[in-house]
């Protein structure tokens, strides 16, 4: 049984080592890329100024790949050693974002330095890391992975929709495969964060706040603005609400028609959209006499969990140790691995050239 890690999707550049590191490796992720530092996740909202991501950024880009490299450590539980790796894209920029993909993990021997977990010292720790077979498949492809591989085990034919952050997928899965036709891309749940930055930067100074930092408040209900907590969960109904009208809703009129109704009774809800009981609602008074709402026990991994059964099944019976799922989401990073991983035989980092490198970099 697969167990996963999510970390938040967030880097920002910090060339200072932070030491009193003694969380675990998921909770205190430092990466250095061509001489400078990045926090990354949990570490760049505790310890950053604004902790920032591009949405449905590429394979090409900083961000993405101190995130896929963030995953892969953690996944290894920074042992050097072989990975068979499954990951995803939105159908919006599969196409487009699969070759990118195949170019960077095709460099198989993946270098990653980190700070290691020491208390009053910079050292760094190195893993190498072997992608020895890659699969890039769809996220809703993934999805429908994670239902039919996982602990749901679905085997009749369903439809679902996975809610991200940066776009929503739809699709009917019968047990001959997705509907084509059916396996569209919308604009995800940043359309409604968006639309409450805009309100609160209506009546407050955000400071430094940017759109990250709003979804943190955007999920928990409730934000610190000027030293006072300000209730969201009105808000943020109303906002969900606008949303669901203007761009869920006329969505699925456009994806499902009355014969695909004929064909599936169950309606899936993965992703992170699935834990907002404000969209359930409205999911269940739109589909009701129609369809059944279904949100999976750890909706949020449901992609991962495809992916992590794809990965299993290359390496085979006897091997789906080497195994990850690696779902790079725009507001969270999701690791699927076979247990949970343990860091040891760490390699420290100890050349001369060490400090020099931190001089060479300004903040």
């Amino acid at each position: 049984m697969p167990q996963f890690i999510s970390i938040p999707s967030v880097i920002e550049r910090q060339n200072k080592p932070i030491t009193q590191l003694t969380a675990p490796l998921d909770k205190r992720l430092q990466l250095f890329e061509s001489g400078a530092g990045y926090l990354v996740g949990n570490l760049a909202l505790s310890q950053g100024l604004a902790p920032y991501r591009n949405i449905n950024s590429s394979p090409a880009s900083i961000d993405y790949q101190l995130l896929a490299k963030a995953g892969l450590l953690v996944a290894s539980g920074a042992k050097s050693g072989e990975l068979v790796l499954t990951i995803g894209f939105p159908s919006a920029v599969y196409d487009l974002y699969k070759q990118q993909a195949e170019d960077f993990f095709a460099l198989r021997d993946v270098m990653i330095d980190y700070q290691l977990d020491t208390i009053n010292s910079i050292e760094r720790g190195r893993t190498q890391l072997t992608i020895t077979h890659l699969e890039i498949t769809s996220e809703i492809l993934g999805c429908i992975n994670g239902l039919r591989k996982g602990p749901q085990a679905e085997a009749d034919n369903f439809f679902i929709v996975s809610l991200g952050y940066g776009t929503c997928e739809t699709a009917l899965s019968t047990t001959a495969g997705p509907v084509a036709r059916t396996c569209m891309s919308a604009p995800g749940l940043r359309y409604a964060v968006n639309n409450l930055y805009q309100e609160l930067s209506g009546s407050y100074y955000l400071g430094m706040k940017n759109e990250h930092m709003i979804n943190q408040g955007f999920q928990k209900g409730e934000i610190v603005i000027d030293r006072k907590r300000k209730d969201l969960l009105g808000l943020r109904r109303n906002h969900l609400a606008g949303y669901y009208e203007e761009i869920l809703s006329p969505t699925f009129r456009k994806a499902f028609t009355d014969s695909d109704y004929e064909q599936a009774s169950k309606l899936y809800l993965v992703g992170g959209g699935a834990l907002y009981p404000e969209l359930l609602e409205l999911f269940q008074r739109e589909f009701d006499g129609v369809l059944d709402i279904i949100v999976p026990e750890d909706a949020g991994n449901t992609a991962a969990m495809g992916y992590y059964h794809r990965s299993a099944q290359w390496c085979g019976p006897n091997h789906t140790q080497k195994a990850v799922g690696l779902d790079i989401g725009n507001a969270y990073t999701v690791i699927g691995t076979p247990s949970a991983a343990k860091v040891e035989n760490t390699v420290p980092i100890t050349n001369n050239n060490f400090q020099s490198t931190f001089s060479a970099v300004t903040d």
